[in-house]
């Protein structure tokens, strides 16, 4: 028990501190998605843009970038957007386009979802430092991984444009609350 917790005391010691803040930022936000929540829509795109981001900073920065990871990564994108369109349901989205509101419905997605990627970004990431032998090959992993979430978070914001555009123009005005998708 004392070497495992060596090793987590370790890992943890040589993350980043800006990773740490990434993962609050997103626990934040899923738990704010947890509730009913009306928000101007620029605040909407924080957790997409965290993972867009994210997602392109993977790609540029992996070891020997080559052709064959940005197809990964494209393929990845792809399937991740198609996803994001098997899925992602705005049926309950109101819309108040005169000052640029939205009212979500509560769920647990988001903050599930956030947590799975992020815990598959930072396990790769911290396989790749343990194992500096495998790295090509979990590069590979991390940057379809990148390549995944980038995608489902684009097709996620192709989808929810597309709702708000349906949504009723004449909707009540709702007071903004805290929270983000």
């Amino acid at each position: 028990m004392s070497a495992l917790l060596q090793a987590v005391g370790q890992i943890v010691g040589h993350t980043p501190f800006w990773v740490f803040g990434v993962f609050a930022l997103l626990v934040f936000l899923g738990i704010q998605a947890l509730r009913e929540r009306t928000l101007p829509v620029r605040r909407i795109v924080i957790t997409p843009a965290v993972f867009i981001t994210w997602g392109i900073i993977g790609l540029a920065t992996a070891p020997h970038f080559s052709s064959l990871l940005v197809g990964d990564w494209v393929v990845a994108a792809a399937a991740g957007a198609s996803i994001a369109a098997m899925i992602a349901r705005f049926a309950r989205l109101r819309a108040d386009r005169d000052r640029q509101l939205v009212h979500l419905p509560g769920s647990t997605l988001p903050l599930i979802r956030n947590l799975v990627i992020f815990t598959a970004k930072y396990g790769l990431a911290v396989a790749m430092a343990i194992t500096p032998a495998a790295r090509d090959h979990l590069a590979f992993w991390s940057v379809a991984v990148s390549g995944l979430s980038a995608g489902y978070f684009l097709g996620w914001l192709g989808r929810l444009v597309a709702a708000y555009r349906r949504a009723p123009a004449l909707a009540p005005a709702f007071a903004v609350q805290g929270g983000v998708s």
